[in-house]
């Protein structure tokens, strides 16, 4: 099957043309001749000019077979020339009359595949709380107090986290942070500090799924709080505080909305008795702003 598109010359001959017909003829004819001087010497004869015929057509036919006949210029002189051999196709001799050698096709280099750089897989994700505070510690700062829950199996350092005027409460920085509030001067009557008879104002997270700065990794599972709404009524909480352990008792437990209830009065430091309010998250999750509807509140007293 050809592949090339350029123009080419008709392929060679594999011998020269068959002489003309009227040599030939000649030959024959003088043959014949000879049979029939032969004819006359009987039986014998016969079979010698009947030898000489068949042998003179025999070479002719092996003549015309295996060679070719050139004529020795014009005079019909006939020579007889050996056949040309046959090229095989594809070779990779020049193709056709002219001489032209066939090109080849130039192999085409494979493409190096770009490499697929290997996806960072990021921080690890820690899923339970104890391992985390175990392998990366409590945040720096949670040294102002600590807070334990003996119910709920809950110690940790709690954090100070100064709410100036018209600021928001800010979270706690990490699923074992506890962050105490202090509100005043900025939020005269409310808030307050431990065992000074105001009201002592803590959160922690229900749950966590973020990266923790300070410990490097990312913290996928339940917060320090994420049990507080098992407390009941009579329930303790210890607070740690200036070499002290102050001892608090549950007196009431409530799930308060977020957005639509009087959070003054809950912060409030006019209290009868030496207070401690912990919240946290609580309610349905709100995928659109990333919180929780409502909150829980537990507020305890000074045993």
């Amino acid at each position: 099957m050809r592949t090339l598109c350029f123009e080419q010359a008709p392929p060679p001959r594999l011998w020269r043309a068959i002489p003309r017909m009227e040599p030939l003829r000649s030959i024959l004819a003088a043959a014949v001749a000879r049979w029939r001087e032969a004819a006359p010497l009987g039986k014998a004869g016969v079979l010698a000019g009947g030898g000489l015929f068949a042998g003179l057509v025999v070479a002719l036919v092996v003549l015309a077979a295996t060679g070719s006949f050139a004529d020795a210029g014009n005079d019909g002189d006939l020579v007889a020339t050996p056949p040309t051999s046959a090229t095989p196709e594809g070779s990779g001799t020049p193709d056709g009359a002219t001489g032209t050698p066939r090109p080849t096709r130039t192999p085409r280099a494979t493409p190096t595949p770009t490499p697929t750089p290997t996806p960072d897989p990021g921080p690890p994700t820690v899923r339970n709380l104890g391992t985390f505070t175990r392998d990366y510690g409590e945040p720096p700062g949670a040294s102002f107090a600590r807070i334990r829950i003996p119910l709920l199996g809950v110690d940790a350092g709690v954090a100070a986290h100064t709410v100036g005027a018209g600021q928001p409460m800010t979270a706690p920085v990490g699923p074992n942070d506890v962050a105490w509030y202090e509100l005043s001067p900025a939020w005269p009557g409310m808030g307050g500090r431990p065992g000074e008879g105001g009201n002592a104002i803590f959160s922690g997270h229900v749950d966590y799924a973020a990266f923790v700065p300070y410990a490097g990794v990312r913290y996928s599972g339940k917060g320090i709080f994420g049990d507080l709404d098992l407390l009941s009524p009579g329930d303790v909480i210890e607070v740690v505080y200036n070499g002290q352990v102050l001892r608090y008792g549950v007196v009431w437990k409530r799930q308060m909305s977020a957005a639509g209830s009087n959070w003054a009065e809950i912060w409030s430091s006019n209290v009868g008795a030496d207070s401690i309010t912990v919240f946290t998250c609580g309610g349905d999750f709100d995928f659109t702003n990333l919180t929780y509807d409502d909150r829980v509140v537990i507020r305890a007293e000074r045993l």
